[in-house]
């Protein structure tokens, strides 16, 4: 299953997802991340996959102040328990916090997958919330081969946690209210 896009429509260019993404490419050429590219890459898809709506929903500015946020909240969770902060766990609590509040704000959005069949690939739409449990996956087990025991795997946890909690609270405050209504996904007749 490799993820191709989410279904939700977008009006405007993702220049800030696109910035973020380039930023976490960046960080690779730091010293100890090379060992981390599979949950990197992983990380890169994820925010690519919910990015993309979340920056058209909130907005240029509060999408960065968003992605900032989601990233501080990882390091300072890893800081207050004795971690080390790194650039590949900040980048899983960016990942994190983007699933979150893609999440809290579309929450029954799917996503386009390529899936092996025999004689080929077919394109499949999966709920949202399998990439993100695919991802979490991945998650831990690159920490566990990266560094194996619980230490890494519980500073990939603790970062992927604050970040997500920072996303999902993200998620319900920063949605500009005139962007709250894609047509096609919430007709007038549809809202509570």
């Amino acid at each position: 299953m490799i993820p191709v896009r989410d279904v939700i429509p977008t009006r405007t260019r993702p220049v800030v997802t696109l910035a973020v993404l380039a930023a976490m490419g960046a960080a690779l050429a730091w010293p100890g991340v090379r060992a981390w590219w599979l949950p990197w890459a992983a990380d890169g898809v994820l925010v690519w996959l919910t990015g993309v709506a979340l920056e058209d929903r909130f907005g240029r500015s509060r999408f960065v102040a968003f992605a900032a946020a989601c990233a501080a909240v990882a390091g300072a969770s890893l800081l207050a328990t004795d971690h080390r902060p790194q650039a590949a766990w900040m980048g899983a609590g960016l990942a994190a916090g983007s699933a979150a509040a893609y999440l809290v704000n579309f929450p029954r959005s799917r996503v386009q997958v390529l899936v092996p069949v025999v004689g080929g690939v077919e394109i499949a739409e999966v709920p949202a919330w399998v990439t993100v449990v695919v991802w979490a996956v991945v998650q831990a087990a690159a920490a566990w081969s990266v560094s194996p025991g619980f230490e890494g795997v519980e500073a990939a946890a603790l970062a992927a946690s604050g970040g997500a909690a920072a996303g999902a609270l993200g998620g319900l405050w920063l949605p500009r209210p005139e962007r709250m209504c894609v047509d096609w996904w919430d007709p007038p007749n549809n809202r509570r």
